[in-house]
């Protein structure tokens, strides 16, 4: 299946293996990627639901139509902070347009308390993603995923 993605934060994105994190360097999750943040905001990849919505706010879920799930994990060590630095504009089951602004984070919080701001995108439980097309002139990077 093919979709439509817009990178959800804006920066530099690194194969998931670079996570600070066995559980996604490993790619027990699935695969994705790692993104070094340049912005604070954080936004949907894509039209879906919020399947998934951690009480700490740092990570948030959304559910593609065609099955696929797409989780995003703001930072390493931001669970311990309880949802401090974040300001959250979705529930969960809330539908959301590919755009749609779904958390802000306070940057310089979370650098102040010594977090890792790499922030994992993967694909929950899918063998692989292979991009398809991606527009490098665009400020937020613009795939085509193939998603197996």
């Amino acid at each position: 299946m093919r979709i439509d993605y817009v990178a959800p934060i804006q920066g530099e994105h690194l194969d998931v293996s670079v996570a600070p994190d066995d559980t996604f360097s490993q790619g027990l999750l699935g695969p994705g990627f790692v993104i070094l943040p340049k912005d604070h905001h954080v936004f949907a990849p894509f039209d879906g639901k919020i399947s998934l919505l951690f009480p700490t706010n740092h990570a948030i879920a959304i559910h593609h139509a065609s099955g696929v799930n797409c989780l995003i994990h703001i930072g390493f060590g931001t669970v311990d902070l309880k949802g401090e630095g974040f300001k959250v504009h979705k529930k969960l089951h809330d539908e959301v347009k590919q755009g749609d602004l779904l958390i802000e984070f306070d940057y310089d919080f979370l650098s102040k308390h010594g977090v890792s701001m790499a922030t994992p995108v993967v694909f929950l439980q899918k063998k692989s993603v292979d991009v398809i097309k991606s527009n490098p002139e665009s400020e937020r990077i613009q795939l085509l995923l193939e998603v197996l």
